[in-house]
């Protein structure tokens, strides 16, 4: 299984390079994060829906925190 996530932003390269250190392969799934102008782009595999799920609310969190934190400054 696999999941595609688009999510625009203002500064995507920032945002990737906070939660570089939390992108980790782990037994559940796999991340693959890039950028494209404005937009980050996750894609996450997993053999079962349990592994996707886990990845999708994981990385979702973590940039969505990102996100927040750059908008207080």
């Amino acid at each position: 299984m696999r999941a595609f996530i688009e999510i625009e932003c203002k500064n995507p390269d920032i945002i990737i390079k906070s939660i570089k250190p939390d992108i980790d392969q782990n037994q559940k799934f796999d991340v693959n994060i890039n950028n494209d102008k404005d937009k980050i782009i996750i894609e996450i595999k997993s053999p079962e829906i349990s592994g996707l799920l886990a990845g999708i609310n994981s990385y979702l969190k973590l940039i969505r925190t990102s996100i927040e934190i750059q908008e207080v400054e």
